[in-house]
């Protein structure tokens, strides 16, 4: 299960985070950066109402979710959904009715966070069920109709809002295969009694979410608001890159490896869920490692395939900050962040969402002025760095336990940063090089890598796919 399950999660991201590439690609060209930059504005307020009325919910769901009380679970935690997008609908229109934000930048924000809710809703009920085809399914779906149909509002109107509105019908339609596998359960067996379980749980989550959500897009918003959308376009299309490039297998790890690790902790089986934590943090660490090496040696050319013109001066300066900045970001919020649904205990994630927000918060008052964008990303990387260290002390020394339920395999986590840092050596040797920048040495320098992380790969065993492939192989 834990192979078919982790190809499947990594495959479908895998190919939906290259159609989100070409996503990229289409809307830095067809959009003008201040167009775009308006979008990332309208997007970040999305994340943050997300964030602080619809997200907690599924996560509590996730983190007490028992086979036995399934269908009850789940009617209540949509219902819960529903409610919250309600709340969110109600927000929108007092902000309008009080002359904070205009309709259309409101209806815009809403959809954003519609979408949102529906598409992650079903997925993360579909994924505790370990359904995962349908999981897979809806995130190619909705890379497809991002690309497309981000494309067409474009094209036709080069208006933002129009293709906010795009991306959220996007999410919406995607949200159709795990849809199907929460519809049969949904036949009224809601109770409030599920409902407190979940709130219990949950409460400090409406804080944290919020915080966290305020805390990843602080900022952006302190960037369109004080250098305005142009900065924050080019500053934008370059941070959502290198974010989805590795945040999407990180997902796909918390997908796969972390649920079934939740099922063998449910279980009380202790040993194994350890077991699946510690190979969920070798592959993230080795995706960390070679996808750092890659983009630092081939920046260049990823910069001038990805962006438009307008976009790729800024983004060549502020690419190592971010890099560092979503590798950091992938750790804290797909392994060291998953504690709280081991010790179900949510505290912690409140602690190290005001964490972040006030890192971010007060080095953007400090930074931005001084240092413009680059300064937004080194205060964005030392905020996922403080949330991150946050988790691992707190679940360290904290109360519940002396080192918490995220194991560490230090020898091989280091073993594999060797490794990259040997590969490295040979791809950093091969550009120096006198014809060390021609289309032959970069092929050359791009299979060293590919073939340093099939090899470690293959030597650790990650997610089985060696034995299953030797398995394969082995005659009747």
């Amino acid at each position: 299960m834990l192979t078919r399950h982790t190809i499947t999660y990594v495959g479908s991201r895998g190919v939906a985070a290259l159609l989100n590439l070409v996503s990229v690609a289409a809307f830095t060209r067809l959009a003008p950066v201040e167009s775009y930059g308006t979008y990332l504005y309208i997007f970040s307020w999305g994340l943050v109402l997300y964030g602080a009325t619809c997200q907690w919910p599924k996560f509590a769901f996730f983190a007490l979710y028992d086979e036995k009380r399934g269908p009850g679970q789940v009617d209540t935690v949509v219902r819960m959904l529903g409610l919250a997008l309600l709340a969110t609908a109600l927000l929108a229109g007092l902000a309008v009715a009080a002359g904070l934000v205009e309709g259309r930048m409101a209806l815009a924000v809403v959809a954003a966070t519609t979408g949102m809710t529906l598409f992650e809703g079903a997925t993360e009920i579909a994924r505790t069920r370990l359904a995962a085809l349908p999981v897979g399914i809806a995130v190619l779906v909705r890379a497809v109709l991002v690309l497309t149909l981000g494309s067409l509002s474009l094209w036709l109107t080069r208006d933002p809002v129009w293709l906010a509105l795009a991306v959220a019908s996007a999410n919406v339609i995607a949200s159709l295969p795990p849809a199907r596998v929460v519809w049969p359960m949904l036949d009224g067996h809601a109770s409030l009694a599920e409902a407190r379980r979940l709130l219990a749980y949950g409460w400090p989550l409406v804080f944290s979410f919020g915080i966290a959500a305020l805390a990843q897009v602080l900022d952006r918003l302190v960037v369109g608001k004080s250098l305005g959308p142009g900065e924050l376009g080019a500053y934008g299309a370059i941070a959502d890159f290198l974010k989805q490039s590795f945040l999407v297998f990180g997902e796909s790890i918390a997908l796969s490896m972390i649920s079934i690790a939740k099922r063998d902790a449910r279980a009380g089986d202790a040993a194994a869920s350890a077991g699946v934590l510690e190979e969920a943090a070798r592959t993230l660490t080795l995706i960390a490692a070679f996808g750092t090496a890659f983009f630092l040696s081939f920046d260049d050319v990823v910069v001038a395939i990805l962006l438009g013109p307008d976009y790729r001066a800024q983004a060549l300066v502020l690419a190592p900050v971010l890099i560092a900045a979503s590798v950091t970001m992938m750790f804290r919020a797909y392994y060291f962040g998953q504690v709280i649904y081991f010790t179900r205990t949510s505290h912690l994630d409140a602690i190290a969402s005001l964490v972040m927000l006030v890192t971010v918060g007060g080095l953007s008052l400090v930074l931005i002025p001084r240092s413009g964008v680059y300064g937004a990303a080194l205060a964005f990387a030392v905020g996922q760095l403080a949330g991150c260290l946050t988790f691992v002390l707190g679940s360290r020394f904290g109360p519940g336990g002396s080192r918490g339920p995220m194991p560490f395999p230090a020898a091989d986590i280091a073993a594999i940063v060797a490794w990259t840092l040997l590969c490295a050596g040979v791809v950093a040797a091969i550009g120096h090089l006198p014809d060390g920048h021609s289309p032959l040495a970069r092929g050359v320098q791009f299979l060293v890598l590919v073939a340093g992380f099939l090899a470690a790969v293959w030597r650790l065993d990650l997610a089985g796919i060696p034995a299953a492939i030797r398995g394969i192989r082995r005659p009747a």
